[in-house]
């Protein structure tokens, strides 16, 4: 089992919640602990905005539920009709964020003992504050996330798999069935590198100073993330269209080979240029590979050209081969502009340091 942090802040949240809870006075320590747990987001910026959403939701419900006592009781049914209420109220204000602990203060405060309701209240309401307030604390200022680096580890990782699984393809190694499964899993993590991304975009900048920094680092992510499609797209079509491939005269299947695994090795290269192993300014191969790419771009061209006595095989021949042309240009098209992207943010930003081989047991 692996420890992450997120784990550990919750740990740490729930005992700073219970151990500040018994030093108070007529304070609870279920509420505090319960809040700590649900109130700790995944990012600084998702603490601070919700937490004034938490406290006033929790206000809310301690008033709500003085005033339905006072007036109905609390019998199950009113208890029931209570909640409903208060849930409709929250979302009227836009906090359906805060449905789950709001409506649980409500309901503590409601079954407690009817001639004490507005202390209990004052508690309840007590409690609930003090769980969200460390939560929130607990996440600015113990082990605040690094989804830059998770983010990073977790493109690195899938594009070495894409990559592996090109120059299997282009050789006509691995099974077609495996293939398949291989590019759903891709999918998946290209997925969570969205989600990861979003987080990332959600992360708090305390000094202005670093608000560029943080701007430019989500352009060269954005990116990263899409080189990886662009990378899975191709090895889509190849994968659809194999047969196709391996008809090919062995001069031009050769030329198509030789550019994709360039790619490839591109890829690879602008990695390490991003992980600061090579020369920002490296990596520069699209310029003398132009003429090359001028002749393979023909000899396609020429290939897939339609006569007039074309069979309906040699047609659908001829798209498959442009559909392989169409997704290696765009392949080709969003490396350079990575390439570009991160030449420039090295040359400016050279402290970063996201070398894959440090970033184990980060969460």
């Amino acid at each position: 089992m692996k420890l992450g942090a997120r784990m550990f802040k919750t740990g740490l949240g729930v005992m700073l919640s219970i151990l500040i809870a018994d030093w108070l006075p007529f304070v609870e320590s279920v509420i505090p602990a319960f809040t700590a747990i649900i109130g700790l987001q995944q990012t600084v910026r998702g603490s601070i905005d919700t937490f004034f959403n938490r406290v006033m939701a929790a206000i809310l419900g301690g008033v709500v539920a003085v005033v339905m006592v006072n007036f109905f009781g609390n019998s199950p049914i009113i208890i029931g009709v209570t909640v409903t209420i208060f849930i409709g109220i929250l979302r009227t204000l836009n906090m359906a964020n805060v449905i789950t602990l709001a409506t649980i203060t409500l309901v503590v405060i409601m079954l407690r003992d009817q001639d004490m309701i507005i202390t209990s209240a004052i508690a309840r309401v007590v409690e609930s504050l003090l769980g969200v307030t460390v939560s929130l604390l607990v996440n600015v200022f113990v082990l605040p996330p690094k989804y830059d680096a998770i983010l990073y580890e977790e493109v690195n990782k899938t594009s070495s798999e894409i990559l592996v699984r090109l120059r299997a393809i282009l050789r006509k190694n691995g099974e077609y069935s495996t293939l398949t499964s291989d590019i759903a899993w891709a999918e998946n993590r290209i997925a969570q590198s969205h989600s990861l991304y979003t987080l990332l975009k959600d992360e708090n900048v305390w000094s202005k100073r670093k608000l560029p920094m943080l701007k430019r680092k989500l352009v060269v992510f954005r990116a990263l993330i899409v080189s990886l499609e662009q990378a899975l797209a191709l090895l889509s079509v190849l994968h659809t269209h194999t047969n196709v491939m391996f008809q090919l005269p062995e001069e031009l299947r050769i030329q198509i080979r030789e550019r994709i695994e360039t790619l490839c090795s591109a890829h690879e290269q602008i990695f390490l240029k991003f992980d600061g192993r090579i020369s920002p300014l490296e990596v520069n191969f699209f310029q003398p590979t132009q003429g090359y790419r001028q002749d393979l771009m023909d000899s396609i061209f020429e290939y897939a050209a339609i006569k007039q006595t074309a069979t309906q095989e040699e047609f659908e021949r001829s798209n498959a081969l442009m559909l392989i042309t169409g997704q290696l240009v765009s392949y080709e098209e969003s490396l350079i502009k990575l390439n570009t992207l991160i030449r420039s943010y090295r040359i400016h930003h050279d402290e970063d340091e996201y070398q894959a081989d440090s970033l184990e047991g980060i969460e």
